[in-house]
């Protein structure tokens, strides 16, 4: 048995050699494996229910199967994935999925309504931030239990407490963190209590396309394909994920043909690389923003003048013309474009004198410091650098500081901070219920997966009211009517967050490569990717 191990040891030690050989030596990649160059600096693990960024959400919606699927070209319209079919009740509080047979876990081990029902009930009592996809409809940990029954093992009921809109029910289930777990699995590695939290850290327990076979943090993810999948095995029999930071790196190995896609490479290199001709620029848009958070609690940061001060020294223009080109839309309203409600309008734009004199008319004349925390990665800090010079021009030090802060923003331990979301459902009602809802703003509320409450706002009630009343609303024309009034509300209210960008993920993949589509809600498949000349 020692030598059966040490054999696998140095087979894996090649296999990671040979995907980190330096540029001048490596070859093409395989035609059998897709190679993406990522950056996976703010991945902490694989847990479905604890994961809540691009990156980590793509690898686990090939690990793992969900109830619900949004096709990539149409996500607005549900179809079947491992429920086959569902219905609703007439009062509408009542959703029965049938669960299709046959599929099983890369553990062997096979699909079951219990292993639905299992999975559904941990995101909610778990209660971390990606929770708020089913704890917003009135689940909760005292009452999922209840809610949330496998009547057997092909049929599970899930009823909430009042009645939604049942669109926002069903799209909450085709997310990453209502992805279906190997309850048997989990319960084998079981430490505590902690319903298999560690062992997700770096192992999986889906059903999907792909199983993972290595994790190495801030280095290097191999996922083999899985040959029994239901759908019928993926033509890539491996993925490979490399952790390459900087921009200039994923260009050069993008050009070279060391890698198939690139994931994060800055403006300036994507205009390159389109102008190579050797791989084609993919923007996807999506339900998040580029934003501005000034935390509430701050005496100076509170005060109305202030947050409108903030409006007036974004260079939206430069900036979309610039680093923002391929990854974002200028929009200053709440209603991502092209959802019910969404407005063109855009009032602002940079204006340094004006900031002045909203500063001075707060009673800030010769303007403040404050610690400013941003994400170091592209596009996000330069758009931090160009906020902190334009603050500088009317006398507002920003101390910009970048890392990995979101823990601090989630926690409300920060003066001013910045970064992307990204909403995941296809209705206005994911970005406001982050955006313009918090029912309890004191700290012992934790609502972390709220960005107003993250922020310490105490939201306006009647743009609340009208949020709820919308999502609520079965009627999509008054519902539309509901959201323009909202809108235009939010935008008046000077929100402490201030949008600037609606999200798109630019990707650089190469010709050669074929099906690799972007999602806008970050479920992008690999097991539809093939390759040809």
């Amino acid at each position: 048995m020692k030598i059966q191990r040490r054999g696998l040891l140095i087979s894996s030690a090649l296999v990671a050699a040979s995907l980190m050989m330096p540029l001048a030596a490596a070859a093409a990649t395989p035609k059998d494996q897709l190679v993406i160059a990522t950056n996976m600096s703010s991945m902490r693990g694989l847990d479905p229910n604890e994961i809540n960024q691009l990156e980590a959400a793509e690898i686990v919606a090939n690990l793992y199967e969900r109830l619900i699927v949004l096709p990539a070209d149409d996500i607005t319209k549900p179809a079947p994935g491992v429920a086959e079919s569902w219905s609703v009740s007439p009062d509408g509080k009542t959703f029965t999925f049938k669960i299709r047979s046959g599929i099983k876990f890369h553990s062997g081990n096979p699909l079951t309504a219990k292993d639905v029902e299992w999975s559904l009930r941990r995101l909610v009592k778990l209660g971390l931030a990606p929770s708020v996809d089913l704890r917003q409809w009135g689940l909760t940990d005292k009452n999922v239990d209840d809610l949330i029954k496998a009547s057997d093992d092909t049929t599970v009921v899930l009823q909430t407490p009042e009645v939604w809109n049942p669109n926002l029910i069903l799209y909450s289930l085709a997310s990453f963190s209502t992805s279906i777990l190997d309850s048997k699995l989990l319960a084998e590695h079981d430490k505590g209590g902690d319903l298999g939290r560690e062992f997700l850290q770096t192992n999986d327990a889906g059903s999907g396309p792909y199983a993972l076979r290595t994790w190495r943090v801030n280095d290097l993810l191999i996922a083999d394909a899985n040959k029994d999948y239901w759908q019928g095995a993926p033509k890539m029999r491996r993925v490979v994920l490399r952790h390459m930071p900087e921009s200039s790196g994923q260009r050069l190995q993008l050009e070279a043909g060391d890698v198939d896609v690139a994931t994060r490479l800055s403006s300036t290199d994507l205009t390159a690389v389109e102008a190579g001709g050797k791989a084609d620029i993919q923007k996807t848009p999506g339900f998040g923003f580029y934003y501005l958070a000034l935390n509430q609690k701050d005496e100076i940061l509170s005060n109305p003048k202030v947050r409108e001060a903030f409006r007036y020294l974004i260079d939206y223009d430069g900036l979309a013309n610039t680093v923002m080109k391929y990854y974002g839309i200028k929009q200053q309203t709440i209603i991502p474009a092209g959802l019910p409600g969404a407005s063109e309008v855009n009032p602002y734009k940079l204006d340094i004198e004006k900031a002045k004199q909203l500063l001075t008319e707060a009673g800030y004349p010769n303007g403040f410091s404050k610690v400013y925390y941003a994400t170091p990665v592209t596009p996000e800090y330069e758009v931090a650098q160009s906020l902190q010079a334009n603050a500088a021009e009317a006398g507002i030090k920003l101390d910009l500081q970048g890392g990995d802060h979101i823990g601090k923003f989630r926690t409300r331990e920060f003066e001013i901070f910045s970064a992307r979301s990204g909403e995941r459902l296809p209705d206005p009602h994911a970005v406001l219920q982050s955006y313009a809802t918090n029912a309890n703003n004191s700290d012992d509320a934790k609502l972390t997966g709220l960005n107003a409450w993250r922020t310490a706002w105490d939201v306006p009630k009647d743009i609340q009211d009208m949020v709820t009343a919308a999502a609520h609303e079965t009627d999509q024309q008054k519902r539309a009517d509901l959201y323009a009034k909202i809108n235009k509300a939010y935008l008046e209210s000077s929100s402490p967050l201030i949008t600037s960008f609606l999200r798109t993920d630019a990707k650089a993949v190469r010709k050669e490569v074929k099906g690799y589509i972007g999602h806008s809600t970050w479920l992008t498949r690999w097991d539809t990717v093939s390759k040809g000349e």
